[in-house]
């Protein structure tokens, strides 16, 4: 199942301007996802991000950066704006190839298309999850 039509480059960034990205490739997987810590982390009830190769994006801008231990046993990297605080990115030490922009950065919101939730077995009991859209218990291997 493909990703959104994105027009590449495209760019996005925080709240105040602060930090700003390009990304030179589409997106190779988007989804939902719906783990207490993406909760925890966002004050919402799941996280939207699309996953880019690594290798494409430039972020300029302050960034401070939080770890935590993901199911998996692997560190996982937040980056937020060192201003703002709004969350940028986030990466998996298990994983260094790809790295997940969180979608509400994007500068064109609308080109994001989830194509599956994640960690349902964790979600908001109030979320009521759209059945076209591949639902996972965790993070498919």
């Amino acid at each position: 199942m493909p990703t959104a039509e994105f027009n590449v480059p495209f760019e996005g960034g925080c709240t105040c301007s602060a930090v700003r990205y390009i990304c030179t490739a589409a997106p190779v997987w988007s989804s939902n996802c719906h783990c207490h810590a993406c909760q925890a982390g966002s004050g919402a009830p799941y996280v939207s991000a699309i996953s880019v190769p690594a290798n494409a994006i430039t972020v300029t801008g302050e960034r401070v950066e939080f770890q935590r231990m993901s199911e998996s046993g692997h560190s996982v990297t937040t980056a937020l704006c060192a201003r703002c605080g709004t969350r940028i990115h986030a990466q998996s030490q298990g994983n260094k190839v790809l790295l997940n922009l969180f979608a509400s950065t994007l500068d064109e919101p609308e080109a994001f298309t989830p194509i599956s939730n994640v960690y349902v077995s964790e979600k908001a009991h109030w979320v009521t999850l759209d059945p076209d859209i591949p639902a996972f218990e965790k993070m498919p291997g």
